[in-house]
């Protein structure tokens, strides 16, 4: 290949990442939308192969001194510190969460349906033969519901600690659901419809048994926002599992970066909520509180959530991410 195809070739690349480093220069990446700054960092990382390229196969062309240039200006605005960084959580929290939950809504809607749909069959099925429920639930669990029993009561001086398993517990989950995504998300899709057909199917044969009603009693202070955030992060690795296998016009490893960022933007935003989840489900799911109470906890803070996900950011999303001229992520 001469110099001046290779130019041709990656020439669009190159005019992106100016356009990116240009803007980014303004002061501490603020000018740039979440998306475009991992695109800035991909961006970046095929200009430094470029220019690796073009000092062994033409040092003496134009070309070689274009990207020496271009790659130290991209430098300085990768790798540049930032100050004030109760400015920058107040972005993340203001717009970059909420706005990277709304675009991701694709993979969120396919992750609960990959939750709920499974749970739905589980709960008829079992429903219906409540002996199915062995192949989902340890045999003690159904022994107590056999005899009319629920697994859900916790005394009140072990209610603390149980709230710290569950939160690593569900933690754990969710960063599971998450690492696999980039297995082209495959084992995400099995964490998700492994645990809607455990959900489904508890629910199934406590009702079967007259039971129902109790166990709902239990879930429904603590399991809007617990399941919510389950999905959320479901979505996030079936993103980075869609970056593999659709990586577009992108390279894969380029395409998985910027999933992956979008991704961890959603672990890191609404992983902490899982603990409000099990302080809930520790202390107030199994407590005698009126079932009026534990239903007005949960739609209070389904509620709060998604009224946060769903309208915050959008005041200033469209002046600061579609400025004149600005490129595409």
């Amino acid at each position: 290949m001469r110099a001046e195809e290779f130019v041709a070739s990656r020439r669009e690349d190159w005019n992106r990442l100016e356009n990116l480093i240009a803007r980014g220069s303004a002061g501490r990446l603020n000018p740039l939308h979440p998306m475009q700054v991992l695109t800035l960092a991909a961006l970046y990382r095929r200009a430094t192969a470029d220019l690796a390229r073009a000092q062994r196969d033409w040092p003496d062309e134009p070309v070689r001194r274009y990207l020496n240039g271009l790659v130290a200006r991209g430098h300085g605005v990768v790798y540049r510190r930032g100050g004030d960084a109760w400015g920058r959580a107040r972005t993340f929290y203001t717009h970059t969460l909420p706005q990277t939950y709304r675009g991701a809504w694709p993979y969120l809607l396919a992750s609960a349906a990959l939750l709920f749909g499974p749970a739905t069959i589980a709960f008829f099925v079992v429903l219906a033969n409540p002996d199915a429920a062995y192949g989902i639930a340890p045999a003690d669990l159904i022994d107590k519901v056999h005899h009319h029993e629920l697994w859900t009561h916790i005394p009140p001086d072990e209610r603390i600690q149980a709230a710290g398993a569950i939160m690593t517990n569900n933690i754990g989950v969710v960063f599971l659901a998450f690492a696999f995504g980039v297995v082209f998300g495959l084992p995400v899709i099995w964490v998700m419809i492994t645990n809607g057909i455990s959900l489904g199917g508890l629910f199934g044969l406590t009702q079967a048994y007259g039971l129902g009603g109790g166990l709902f009693d239990f879930v429904i202070a603590h399991g809007v926002l617990e399941l919510s955030i389950v999905v959320a992060i479901g979505g996030g690795g079936l993103l980075m599992g869609w970056a593999l296998v659709s990586p577009g016009n992108r390279k894969r490893s380029d395409a998985l970066v910027i999933a992956t960022g979008r991704a961890f933007t959603l672990v890191l935003g609404l992983a902490p909520l899982l603990v409000v989840a099990g302080i809930i489900e520790g202390n107030i799911s199994p407590s005698d509180a009126p079932f009026a109470a534990k239903l007005l906890i949960g739609l209070s803070t389904g509620s709060l959530l998604y009224a946060y996900l769903l309208l915050a950011g959008r005041t200033d999303r469209r002046r600061a991410t579609a400025p004149r001229g600005a490129p595409s992520p």
